[in-house]
């Protein structure tokens, strides 16, 4: 993919991710414990006195906390946590007065409320149903520090308005938020740099899933800053770096175009909704001028396309960055992202890939995969007047995304639900029975969510210990009951990744691809597909800037709320296949990255051009009268893998090999404590042996003009060795522990060690000032690892390092950890920049192979072998792999399938090394041999 262009990995992939983690609070209260829409606006510290039989027992049952004022209730929130979180809606408020008690021991800033029900939630602070208590009630508070009379004015203008008809009482409420949010504008004091240029203030909301909350907005020359009116955030602003923003893309929120989501580096994500689409296409397009590389430009999603179709992306983010770019959002749940049903035996003791039985008919939607149940749709259908539809329930809607997350997402259901969990019966608690469901129940049609495939399972145990009920046939709900040929929650979703990737799916895939996001997803084609929805649920079928009334937008909204939203259209002709081949191709040209100039320029044409027969909706480039053409790959002809020399040159296992640019010198370093330097055309001859330590050496790393060589050792130093004059020039004692892997690149060293820590050192070659010899790094940076660390690349300002418990993160060269991900579960052997440093290749003890983007930091391919490589290199668009077995293996990096091997070592290969031509390969082995291979 072009550098600066957009990937999977610049987006979310799970609900958990898009959220940043929250440091601890001591209070519960949070907006998903109100009504759907409600605004929070200000809190108090003060004292409830609960009911009592004396005022004396009132006065020692006393409970501290904070008095929340919400638009629609009381709420107060206990500092003792034993106690449950009390909430007063205003429609049930009797009355609300001064306290007029002559007890001196409660204090005179304190008021009384009646109420006939209430609401007791949190209790323990354990999540469980909510318990509605209809009784009545004197509840009074007292006011710490405020001032009652203003508190009071408050709550009794709030109850008023509840008494009011529903449209007056939402226009009342509405006054009531603007007039106070109009009085309120940013804190310049909350700036990071006080010499920022002022570009654009506004208001606006901030979106995570089931709340709303607003705020100002302040764009400046260099960040973007969201304020809350409330103090309900984990921070008191916001703050996005404009540096930090790698995509922004214009949402659809609550039927309206008025929604924007900034994507930033670490995969954080900020969904902002701005009062009109006026407003936030001001706010967007301030953004790109200031940033114009974060904007999809009309061919990013041909160039997708393309690279799916090549096999260059897999199923799972090609259909996630569709979703992404079809206004579904992990920070919108009424517009998840939507992932298909592909297995459909959910019975069988183990699961058949190469069976086509084991699939879903991808061609149909789920209320169309059987006969009878598409017969009763068809049935009213046709009985139906007005504007008709076969499904009035949804395929992606908040209800069925937390079916799916009650387990671990808790808090959400009971937001949705209006304290509850929903019955027994009804929850997510068998995977089967909920495929025979969306199979023959007539209100069932729902399809899955990416958690089924990108995650360890845990959504399907209840870790938290939830009481979800007693189903009728007397069986608690606990953890969701998984097919036989699932041995827990991990192995179900690796199963369910390895169906969704393999050769039945993806030959398949694009007709899924057309009823949720292509041209079969509305209109006659819909009708045709038996895929056609009740038209609220489409984009543009209904104009909400055209309602006035409270109350007539108030029920299209929950409509929205309840019955779901089909994605934006992307495709208005069929899309293609995905070329399936069992030979892999060579490798692809890189496509130039698309202009971003402001100036018109002559067109370039580029691969995605070839993809302008799709018709993608919006794209100006697009030309309809062009056809999409399976582009033939060029042949290469076959190149074999031979060797050339072998020699044993060690007494010990080698641990790393280098192979000069030129091809004509091996380097390799045993734990011998010898670095060997043999020569390639004179058969191998020994040209160097020299003792550099007198503990084992670990790794190498060769200088450009191949006259040194930096050497790691457990002894914990690092050695300058020149070849020229046979000695070590210089060293350093640069870990408190043994060097397990070094790398040198542009005047920066990086060495890793088992003392859990990578550090970046300056050490410029050659050396500065005419000097002879090479002075001794100097530290830059320090990264602290949780474990031993194993191996380490450098690329550019990029370093990367895996560690023993299979963590692989990305920092900078400054120490900005940008990205950590677990992606072995054994130990990690190899971290490996390729040449352009946008792909970094990882191994583990696992045997697992696995591919990342390092811009989007997501996964781009990954592999299970029966063994584990030690070694790797990268070779163009071929990855050299040393493996456990004592095999040469050469794959495609694209596809990752072996293109051929070879075996000459009688142990695993521990290094591996490849000349700047790519035409000569050196591996060392744990055998203690050096060999040299031709690959012409």
């Amino acid at each position: 993919m072009a550098k600066n262009t957009f990937c999977v990995s610049d987006f979310p992939h799970t609900l958990i991710k898009s959220q940043k983690s929250a440091p601890s609070s001591p209070e519960r209260f949070s907006l998903l414990l109100l009504e759907f829409g409600e605004v929070y606006f200000e809190d108090f510290s003060a004292v409830y006195y609960p009911n009592a039989e004396t005022e004396q027992e009132e006065i020692e049952r006393k409970q501290r906390g904070r008095l929340k004022i919400c638009s629609e209730s009381l709420v107060f929130d206990p500092l003792d946590f034993s106690h449950p979180v009390i909430k007063v809606a205003f429609r049930d408020c009797t009355s609300v007065k001064s306290w007029d008690n002559n007890d001196s021991r409660i204090s005179d800033n304190s008021f009384t409320v009646k109420t006939n029900q209430f609401c007791e939630m949190l209790e323990g602070n354990i999540l469980s149903p909510y318990k509605f208590k209809k009784e009545k009630c004197t509840f009074v508070f007292s006011l710490n520090y405020g001032d009652v009379s203003n508190v009071l004015s408050q709550v009794i203008t709030l109850v008023n308005a509840t008494k009011q008809p529903k449209s007056d009482h939402l226009s009342l409420i509405e006054s009531l938020v603007s007039s106070r949010h109009a009085a309120v504008s940013f804190n310049t004091s909350w700036l990071e740099d006080l010499y920022e240029e002022h570009v654009l203030e506004l208001s606006g909301d901030h979106v995570t899933p089931m709340v709303s909350n607003p705020g100002r907005i302040m764009l400046t020359s260099s960040r973007l800053y969201y304020q809350p009116y409330n103090n309900v955030e984990t921070e008191p602003v916001l703050k996005v770096a404009l540096d930090e923003l790698r995509s922004v893309l214009k949402r659809r929120y609550m039927l309206r175009h008025t929604g924007i989501e900034l994507f930033c580096r670490g995969g954080y994500s900020m969904f902002l909704v701005l009062p009109s689409p006026r407003e936030r296409n001001l706010l967007y397009d301030e953004l790109i001028g200031r940033r114009p590389e974060a904007q999809l430009s009309d061919l990013v999603l041909a160039g997708l396309t393309r690279d799916w179709q090549v096999g260059r992306m897999s199923n799972y983010d090609y259909l996630m960055m569709l979703n992404h770019l079809a206004d579904r959002s992990f920070n919108d749940i009424m517009q998840y992202p939507v992932m298909p049903w592909i297995i459909a035996d959910y019975t069988s003791p183990s699961l058949d890939l190469t069976d086509s039985a084991t699939f879903r008919d991808l061609s149909k939607p789920v209320g169309a995969l059987t006969p009878e149940r598409l017969k009763f749709f068809q049935t009213r259908y046709a009985e139906m007047s007005g504007r008709k539809f076969l499904y009035g329930t949804h395929y992606s809607a908040p209800g069925y995304v937390l079916y799916y997350l009650v387990r671990s997402a808790p808090e959400y259901l009971l937001c949705l639900q209006n304290g509850n969990f929903d019955k027994p019966n009804r929850l997510f608690h068998n995977i089967a029975q909920t495929w025979g469901n969306v199979n023959n129940d007539h209100a069932d049609v729902k399809e899955l969510i990416p958690e089924f495939y990108q995650s360890t399972g845990s959504f399907l145990l209840n870790t938290m210990n939830l009481d979800l009920g007693v189903r009728s046939d007397g069986n608690r709900v606990n953890n969701t009951l998984l097919p036989p040929w699932a041995k827990d929650a991990a192995d179900f979703t690796r199963q369910c990744r390895e169906a969704l990737e393999c050769d039945y799916v993806s030959a398949h895939l694009h007709h899924w691809i057309d009823l949720i996001f292509g041209y079969k997803q509305r209109g006659e084609e819909a009708l045709e597909a038996n895929n056609l929805f009740h038209y609220l649920t489409y984009e543009g079928e209904f104009n909400t800037e055209r309602v006035h009334d409270p109350k007539e937008l108030a029920a299209i909204e929950l409509q929205v709320k309840e019955f779901g939203q089909t994605p934006r259209q992307l495709f208005t002709r069929p899309h293609p296949s995905r070329l399936i081949s069992r030979t892999p191709p060579p490798p692809l040209t890189p496509t130039p990255p698309p202009s971003h100039s402001s100036q018109p320029d002559e067109p370039v044409k580029t691969e995605a051009d070839t993809t302008a027969g799709l018709g993608y909706v919006g794209g100006g480039s697009c030309n309809p009268e062009e056809e999409w053409v399976d582009v033939q790959m060029p042949k290469a002809g076959p190149r074999t893998l031979t060797l050339k020399l072998k020699n044993k040159l060690h007494k010990e296992p080698v641990s790393s090999v280098f192979l000069s640019h030129d091809g004509k010198t091996i380097y390799s370093a045993s734990h011998d404590k010898t670095l060997k330097v043999c020569g390639v055309n004179d058969g191998g001859q020994l040209l160097r042996s020299s003792s550099i330590s007198g503990l084992p050496l670990s790794c190498l790393s060769l200088l450009p003009d191949s006259k040194c060589v930096l050497v790691g050792s457990w002894d914990n130093n690092v050695y300058v060795y020149s070849v020229e004059y046979a000695s070590v020039v210089c060293s350093a004692y640069c870990h408190d522990s043994s060097i397990t892997s070094l790398v040198w690149k542009n005047n920066l060293l990086v060495t890793g060690s088992w003392d859990s820590t990578v550090k970046v050192w300056d050490f410029p070659y050659p050396p500065p000032n005419d000097q002879t010899r090479p002075e001794a790094p100097k530290i830059i940076c320090e990264l602290d690892h949780d474990n031993e660390v194993s191996c380490v690349d450098l690329h550019g300002s990029k370093v990367a390092s895996g560690t023993v418990d299979g963590f692989v993160t990305l920092w900078s060269v400054d120490g900005f950890r940008e990205f950590e991900l677990q992606a072995h579960s054994e130990g990690v052997t190899v971290v490996l920049f390729n040449q352009e440093g946008n792909m970094l290749c990882t191994c583990g003890g696992d045997g697992v192979v696995r591919l990342l983007d390092t811009s989007s930091h997501t996964e781009v391919i990954s592999k299970r072998e029966q063994q584990v490589f030690h070694c790797a290199a990268w070779n163009g668009d071929l990855l050299i792999l040393g493996g456990e077995g004592g095999g040469v293996h050469i794959w495609d990096a694209a596809t990752l399938s072996e293109i051929t091997s070879a075996q000459e070592h009688t142990g695993p290969i521990t290094g591996v090394s490849v000349s700047s031509d790519g035409r000569l390969i050196a591996t060392g082995g744990r055998d203690k041999d050096v060999a040299l291979w031709d690959y012409t």
